[in-house]
Parts: structure tokens; sequence; C-alpha cells
């Protein structure tokens, strides 16, 4: 068997200068964009009013009609 035959120092430049002018052309790569997905579960239960030891709000700061009722919530979300 005969050693195997090696490039030379010209084919070796040649090719490097080769690979240079494909990058050069390339065009750079777009900005990634980031997306983040969350998926889970949200549970609400309603609870009573505390018992004993809860300071009562006052009446007076909450806003007058602040509360709506689920009807009518749920109908301004079709309009």
């Amino acid at each position: 068997m005969s050693a195997p035959l090696l490039p030379s120092a010209a084919d070796t430049a040649a090719a490097r200068d080769a690979v240079r002018q494909v990058a050069a052309r390339r065009p750079g790569r777009p900005a990634e964009q980031v997306v983040q997905v969350q998926i889970g579960r949200l549970e609400v239960t309603a609870g009573g009013a505390p018992q004993g030891g809860g300071r009562p709000r006052p009446r007076q700061a909450e806003r007058p009609g602040a509360t709506i009722s689920l009807a009518d919530y749920l109908a301004r979300g079709r309009e």
C-alpha cells in the first residue's frame, strides 16, 4: 500500500479562500424571536366573610356602583 496523497499548500490555501468567499456572501442570521408560553390552571373559589378577627372594611371606602352582575359583565364582552 502506498501512502495517501496530501494536498499541496496551494490547494489548502485555495480551499480556505473559497470558504471565506462563501461565508462573506451568506446573509446574516435574522434576530431570534423569543416567545414565552406558560400553560397552567387557575382555580378561584368564593369564601365567606372572615369570622371574628378580621377588620371590617368601611362602606365609605368602596366606590359606588363598582359592582355589576355577572350577566352584565358577560354581556359587555359580546359588544
